[in-house]
């Protein structure tokens, strides 16, 4: 039987989030966010996802949904956040964990390789043309577009918030976004305000959107 504690936490929501490129060490950033919301007593848990760590997109994926699996032993619900590359990896796991209580934001994710040939390129974001590749990250984005997107429900689609902001020099605005599913607009220019803009300022309209989701 459980304590009313563990009764208590189960009626909350678990946040996850995966982090963009790099090896998935806590940042500066990521404190500041862990504070900002702990401030509104919500918990906020990271994926550590190293993009470079030469492990394939479905081990990342797997990785992905034990973490939500544990994390549903303590909550009720969880909304996976994915922030800039984690983006196409939070949609693909919720996609794959849709029959459970679990919702998803993408924040200046790109889940669309797009058309391009320069900078913009799938193939050079994921640094493929370098001696430190992110063959997960390419995958990760491929399936989105190929796999998971054409076949969201439209239910599927209510559990599903995009946030994005006026400018983004490093995931293109017109790859961000999913027809049919809400999307929110910052006003402020960057990638990296998008961050700061997405984990601080639109802290609560993340977690009134897991609310809504997750009964």
């Amino acid at each position: 039987m459980m304590t009313r504690k563990q009764t208590r936490a189960k009626q909350e929501i678990g946040f996850l989030y995966i982090n963009g490129l790099g090896d998935g060490t806590t940042t500066l950033k990521d404190k500041i966010v862990h504070w900002w919301w702990k401030r509104k007593s919500l918990d906020i848990h990271y994926a550590h996802i190293n993009w470079y760590d030469g492990k394939s997109f479905e081990d990342k994926l797997q990785a992905v949904h034990q973490m939500v699996n544990t994390m549903l032993h303590d909550f009720g619900g969880v909304a996976i956040i994915g922030s800039s590359a984690g983006g196409s990896l939070a949609l693909n796991a919720f996609s794959q964990l849709k029959t459970k209580n679990v919702c998803a934001v993408i924040a200046h994710g790109r889940l669309r390789a797009g058309n391009y040939n320069n900078r913009n390129s799938m193939h050079h974001r994921a640094h493929l043309d370098t001696p430190r590749p992110s063959r997960s990250f390419y995958d990760s984005v491929m399936y989105a577009e190929k796999e998971v997107i054409p076949s969201l429900s439209d239910d599927e689609k209510m559990r599903l918030l995009v946030l994005s902001q006026l400018t983004d020099l490093v995931v293109p605005l017109e790859c961000m976004g999913i027809e049919g599913v809400e999307e929110h607009h910052s006003l402020v220019f960057g990638h990296s305000g998008g961050f700061v803009a997405h984990f601080l300022s639109d802290r609560d309209i993340i977690s009134t959107f897991a609310q809504s989701q997750l009964p």
